[in-house]
């Protein structure tokens, strides 16, 4: 038991639950689940295989799935009589990817993923685990990133520079295409890009009270081309 890993516990044990789990649902609840067991308890099962067994299947919390699958099978070990908690705390791992300071954390639609940016790097992350999923990738030396979103397939990501938005996909980070001139972008939840750009000067800046113009242009979300742009004239900026 010395020699084996704790990724050689997690496999075996993944391959125990799959014999008594017959649905895909439950199944996958149990993997992510387990995934949370390793990522509590890398520490103490990294320095010696048993602590799967020692230190954490009685620490781990009473409704979880690997407690109620395997702590009746582990009878002769520690019991904890208090303090024991029933679920998995709210905190669930502290993801230490970066070398900089982060500046944005942006959500997949589903919540499932995360993409964690810098001015400089950008990595993509299990949002229930903390596993890394793809990066780190190095962003395009555009200066700082103000905004970022995901498509809605969950496979790109738009992040939002001074004056340009850029494309990238999450699992190499490779720039797909660009978006010049805009001063603001998002993907919509139908996968078309929204950009927004100033006329005639910044309309932060303007200083004409009767208002300012925006051209707002449609994009397509897969490879970039122009759908339609319209001009927009805003009047009474100051609300009355």
């Amino acid at each position: 038991m010395d020699g084996m890993s704790p990724s050689h516990f997690s496999v075996i044990h993944l391959i125990l639950a799959g014999q008594f789990l017959n649905r895909d649902h439950e199944l996958t609840l149990f993997i992510n689940d387990a995934l949370r067991f390793v990522s509590a308890f890398f520490i103490p099962i990294s320095q010696r295989a048993p602590h799967v067994y020692l230190s954490a299947l009685p620490f781990a919390p009473e409704q979880s799935h690997v407690a109620r699958k395997f702590c009746p099978r582990v009878p002769n070990t520690l019991a904890i009589t208090q303090g024991k908690p029933s679920q998995w705390p709210m905190v669930v791992f502290t993801a230490e990817h970066h070398k900089y300071h982060v500046q944005r954390l942006v959500f997949s639609l589903d919540e499932s993923t995360f993409a964690s940016i810098t001015s400089q790097t950008m990595y993509v992350c299990n949002s229930e685990t903390g596993h890394r999923i793809s990066g780190l990738f190095e962003l395009p030396n555009y200066g700082m990133v103000y905004n970022a979103c995901f498509s809605p397939d969950g496979k790109c990501i738009l992040l939002e520079f001074d004056s340009r938005a850029v494309v990238c996909d999450i699992e190499m980070g490779e720039e797909q295409f660009q978006i010049k001139g805009s001063r603001f972008a998002f993907i919509h939840r139908d996968g078309r890009i929204v950009s927004a750009c100033g006329v005639d000067g910044d309309w932060d800046d303007s200083q004409d009270e009767s208002g300012f113009r925006i051209l707002v242009q449609l994009w397509d979300g897969g490879n970039g081309t122009l759908i339609s742009d319209r001009l927009l004239e805003v009047n009474d900026v100051a609300g009355t």
